[in-house]
């Protein structure tokens, strides 16, 4: 059942900043801007805001979740202009603590065992607090220092009902503007909702981190503090306590002894072993999550928490990727071209020399810049950007990915400036490519698939007599295929009528209910013309 409440409160505030401007052209937009106006809301006007800022100050308005999934709209600069990521990019998910004693009772509710024999003592100040969950440090009766992060009460019921609205907004913008599938609305709302309705649950949070923290358990590169899983749920995790310079405090770890050039090179080593080695990254680096150890300066040490949002990727796609970064690093582009057009991403065909030819114009001035100039991330936002001229669509992964590379080389800058991700990449990416499809991976794959194609071999002429077959009756079950289409296109047409024709009914009911919604009524009965018309 749809939140018709919150759908006028989100009305209400895309009026107030005049967000359906901003919509591409279309016979119904003239309609919509006008009764835009009718709503008294919108009255007051923009002033100078910018089409970005509008949007910016529109999530903001529309709370925690809307904020959140602005900052995964900023990432998405193979869809959206760049003036409105730009903007997004400034959103800051800032919401004020709940009460330390409900956060007390929460953690009292999830453990396995009496509160006052888990924990000496518990802090009802919390150290941190954000959208999804806030953190307190704790003390366990060993003496060891922990911090438990616990899950908002009622954060899931205010997810799913804002998730309700962006997707039925996503589905009707869909509906009335064909040119919406090339910025894929609905699909954009279900990346959102897997991202995140996975922060909503802890227990996966506490997975990720143990398999992280496996993988670089002796490792003098990174530390991931350990989970107490016996004490964890899905809504509260109990783990270790970390003392480390936060790495965005240049001035600390220079005082600290480090080596910045160090530093900063092992933070892309561990990018590239956590993308091309584990297949597991860190999808969330951002200063708030990312320390430094300060107890071995002759060897730094990055420490990470809040693996919530971690990424994997398919192995055809973790092959295209290294495919694609290693022909940029090598100035392959016309490898680089075809990796693109094989990934299958594009939405509409791809001219392929308009394309090369617009990917040498935008790589060739950085990679020949000066080290001290040559910088990835401005690379990956303009490959976004004629991404999105191109109508090409990235999975949501690799946005996931690139986002985190952005992060590493921005963090990277900031402790030692001249860092080159170019050549610190290179080795280990060429090193990976040589372990999994070098003579030797190749020779070893043969192996072990050698025992299944012999046990296939005596089925082989059964198999090709039925192919042969099955080609002979593709005609007949091509006409068989066509007439169940046609059924399924009736069945839909049915439930698009009958969905209408609710629409219809409750814009007569909002008419007959009150004054104040006859802009919302008039807005449903054109929609539904509208509809019926196309």
């Amino acid at each position: 059942m749809l939140p018709l409440t919150r759908i006028l409160v989100v009305t209400h505030v895309v009026c107030r900043y005049r967000l359906i401007s901003l919509l591409p052209p279309h016979p119904a937009r003239g309609l919509l801007l006008i009764l835009q106006f009718l709503v008294p809301s919108s009255w007051p006007g923009t002033g100078k805001l910018s089409e970005g800022e509008r949007l910016q100050l529109a999530l903001e308005r529309l709370g925690p979740i809307f904020i959140k999934f602005g900052q995964l709209l900023a990432t998405r600069q193979d869809m959206l202009p760049p003036e409105w990521t730009a903007a997004l990019a400034r959103l800051q998910d800032q919401v004020a603590p709940f009460d330390g004693e409900q956060a007390r009772a929460i953690v009292e509710s999830e453990l396995p065992e009496p509160f006052d024999q888990v924990f000496s003592h518990f802090d009802n100040v919390p150290l941190a607090s954000a959208s999804v969950a806030q953190v307190h440090a704790a003390t366990l009766h060993n003496g060891q220092e922990v911090v438990a992060k616990v899950l908002r009460p009622d954060i899931r019921p205010t997810v799913e009902r804002d998730l309700k609205v962006m997707a039925f907004g996503a589905r009707w913008l869909e509906r009335l503007w064909a040119d919406a599938r090339y910025f894929r609305p609905a699909q954009v709302v279900r990346d959102y909702q897997d991202i995140i309705l996975g922060e909503l649950d802890l227990a996966a949070e506490a997975r990720n981190s143990e398999a992280m923290r496996r993988h670089f358990l002796f490792s003098p590169l990174l530390y991931i503090p350990a989970i107490h899983t016996s004490l964890s749920t899905s809504r509260l995790i109990i783990m270790d306590r970390i003392y480390g310079i936060p790495v965005n405090d240049i001035e600390r770890i220079r005082a600290a002894g480090i080596d910045p050039k160090v530093l900063a090179e092992r933070g892309v080593e561990i990018f590239f072993s956590q993308v091309f080695r584990f297949n597991l990254f860190h999808a969330d680096m951002h200063p708030g999550n990312i320390f430094v150890n300060p107890e071995h300066p002759e060897s730094p040490q990055y420490m990470a928490v809040d693996a919530a949002i971690a990424g994997r990727l398919s192995k055809d796609d973790l092959n295209v990727l290294g495919r694609m970064v290693l022909a940029v690093m090598r100035e392959d582009y016309s490898a680089l071209v075809d990796a693109v057009i094989r990934a299958g991403w594009n939405t509409s065909p791809i001219d392929r020399p308009r394309f090369e030819r617009a990917v040498v114009d935008l790589v060739e001035p950085v990679r020949s810049a000066q080290l001290d100039q040559l910088e990835f991330a401005p690379l990956v936002m303009k490959l976004f950007d004629l991404a999105r001229t191109h109508h090409i669509e990235m999975p949501v992964q690799y946005i996931l990915l690139m986002k985190t590379l952005v992060h590493i080389e921005g963090l990277g800058r900031s402790i030692y400036p001249q860092l080159d991700i170019w050549n610190t990449g290179r080795p280990l990416l060429e090193a990976w490519m040589l372990a999994e499809y070098g003579p030797s991976a190749t020779l070893k794959k043969l192996q072990n698939r050698l025992p299944e194609w012999t046990a296939q071999l005596p089925d082989m002429p059964d198999l090709l007599r039925d192919g042969l077959e099955s080609l002979r009756d593709l005609p007949y079950q091509q006409d068989r295929l066509e007439a169940r289409l046609e059924q399924t296109l009736i069945r839909h047409r049915h439930k698009l009528l009958a969905g209408l024709a609710g629409l219809a009914t409750a814009g007569a009911a909002l008419w007959l209910a009150s004054p104040a919604s006859w802009p919302l009524a008039g807005a449903a009965v054109l929609l539904v013309g509208w509809s019926w018309r196309r």
